[in-house]
């Protein structure tokens, strides 16, 4: 019997051992994928990964930097923290609101299980996606969170996920399952950060369901991920007339792969995807995007930018499906890099796969260094040429920060975006 194996017998299955089964079989299947793997090909996830792990929540004490970071917070901020994929109630603030739920994902399973038989793992295809067929069968814990009909949310509510390295190499799984139903909606945003000087690893799975006519805004901070490989991924079904927005900003990392998918599944659905990533030294930022379009009406548009620097890699691969039945689509994407170094590259793949006649579909991949005439213009008004770089990076990459809907969430990004670049305004 594997190592893998021998934990995996050794959790607990229950509820759903089914379901844990099946994703483990599956997983057994797929394995861990290499380079040779076409939708891994240039990040060999399987060298940077550490050789043995352990899938065990790491119950670990709450370090100085998490107590810091969380005595910081606006004292009325909802939150729900996360350490090493334990929930912590303490540290947490849940809000008391008519037609809203949240709890940990543990507690949802008995409490709300219903809800959680009708959508959990539904939308995710544990014989195609090898972590998120991982996810499923060790998820010990996440978030749960369910709107019903026509409530609107209109604090965000944010998801603290806190990292620490411990004794043995730990292999984190985290979970959500986010519901809004017909009429509602919600903000939420995601923050994972390392909060250890060493390096940790995560595997996190997202299921977002929009409802008719419902509402959801996400954005996914990774800005405090160094030393870290992380592994996101993240899966909506768009009803009729819903509408999905999610941004992804990524600063640091030692290796990111986001992989987003959104169906559009009811007539006049609408899809959003953005992201940045500003990667330096050798860190590796991998992005994979599709956006499906099943029914008809339906438009969808994607904004990725990436400012590399050092000797950092980026890869974005972003596709546009449209079903046959889903005339009268609308899809745009973009992808934009700007290299800051000689030794800085990106891997750009936007693709089109369309089986219907009457659609309006586009895409474009750009990557470059900064404008030598940008440049001229602004030395030529006498701004020293290190902080012309910086503004010119500034505006280039700030058109994604300008997407998050939370004003304060969007300052926050901002100022982040400066300290980043050394630019002083």
């Amino acid at each position: 019997m594997s190592d893998i194996q021998q934990q995996f017998e050794a959790i607990e299955h229950t509820p759903f051992r089914q379901v844990r089964e099946d994703a483990f079989r599956a997983f057994e299947k797929l394995g861990i994928p290499s380079s040779r793997h076409e939708e891994w090909k240039y990040t060999n996830i399987k060298a940077k990964l550490s050789k043995e792990f352990t899938f065990t929540p790491q119950e670990s004490e709450v370090n100085k930097s998490v107590k810091a970071y969380i005595s910081s917070l606006p004292a009325y901020a909802f939150r729900m923290v996360f350490l090493n994929g334990v929930f912590q109630s303490s540290m947490s603030i849940i809000p008391d609101l008519k037609g809203l739920t949240i709890s940990s994902l543990k507690e949802a399973f008995s409490a709300h299980q219903e809800l959680i038989e009708k959508h959990y793992g539904k939308l995710i295809d544990n014989n195609e996606e090898h972590f998120a067929a991982l996810n499923t069968a060790f998820v010990n814990d996440g978030a749960f969170i369910h709107v019903s009909r026509n409530v609107n949310i209109e604090e965000p509510i944010f998801l603290h996920y806190f990292f620490t390295a411990g004794e043995a190499e730990a292999f984190t799984q985290t979970r959500n399952l986010v519901i809004a139903e017909e009429g509602a909606s919600i903000q939420l945003a995601e923050d994972f950060r390392n909060a250890s000087n060493i390096g940790v690893q995560y595997n996190h799975v997202s299921e977002v369901y929009v409802g008719k006519n419902a509402q959801v805004n996400v954005a996914k901070l990774q800005t405090e991920t160094k030393n870290v490989i992380g592994i996101h991924t993240m899966e909506a079904q768009v009803d009729t007339d819903a509408r999905f927005y999610s941004t992804t900003i990524t600063f640091e990392a030692n290796v990111i792969r986001n992989n987003a998918t959104a169906r559009l599944v009811g007539r006049n659905a609408h899809a959003d995807l953005s992201g940045l990533y500003f990667a330096k030294d050798t860190a590796h930022i991998d992005t994979h995007i599709l956006i499906d379009h099943v029914a008809p009406d339906c438009t969808s548009h994607q904004l990725y930018k990436g400012v590399l620097n050092d000797q950092a890699t980026g890869i974005f691969n972003g596709k546009i499906f449209v079903k046959p039945d889903a005339q009268k689509t609308n899809a745009f994407q973009s992808s934009k890099a700007l290299l800051l170094s000689p030794e800085a590259s990106v891997n750009s793949k936007p693709q089109l796969e369309i089986f219907a006649d009457d659609v309006k579909c586009s895409h474009g991949a750009a990557i470059g260094q900064l404008s030598a005439v940008d440049m001229f213009y602004m030395l030529s008004r006498g701004i020293p040429e290190e902080q012309a770089k910086q503004l010119l990076t500034y505006a280039f990459a700030h058109e994604v920060v300008e997407k998050i809907q939370s004003k304060p969430l969007r300052q926050h990004l901002c100022d982040k975006l400066k300290e980043a670049l050394n630019l002083q305004l």
